[in-house]
């Protein structure tokens, strides 16, 4: 009886195991999914022989400004496009300007002494 319990216990763990690593897969899946639907929107504007602004792999300001960018409903009108200098500082046609993160994944730009919501 007592080696039943033991095996009984044992499966439960393995069980619990399993159930974690599942989620830890998924978890891997819907990354992959979002990089496969960002890879998929760079290459229609490819396509379309639209300018892409691409991100610096790790830095998140570049990947939010990327995104911004990228998905802009007007981007045909931006003819001056961001340079990135380093991280928060980019070149934007003659001015330099300095962007950071907040609230999550919105987009400031310093303008005169604060930060301004880039829309």
């Amino acid at each position: 009886m007592v080696q039943l319990e033991e095996d009984l216990f044992e499966s439960k763990n393995i069980q619990l195991d399993l159930v974690e690593n599942l989620k830890q897969l998924e978890d891997k899946c819907g990354l992959a999914e979002d990089k496969i639907r960002e890879l998929l929107d760079i290459n229609e504007m490819l396509e379309k022989n639209q300018a892409v602004y691409i991100a610096k792999k790790n830095d998140k300001i570049d990947k939010s400004l990327s995104s911004y960018l990228n998905k802009f409903p007007e981007r045909e009108k931006l003819k001056i496009m961001f340079l990135r200098e380093s991280e928060g500082v980019y070149q934007f046609g003659q001015k330099r300007v300095y962007i950071k993160i907040e609230k999550g994944d919105q987009i400031f730009v310093r303008v005169g002494g604060g930060f301004m919501h880039i829309q």
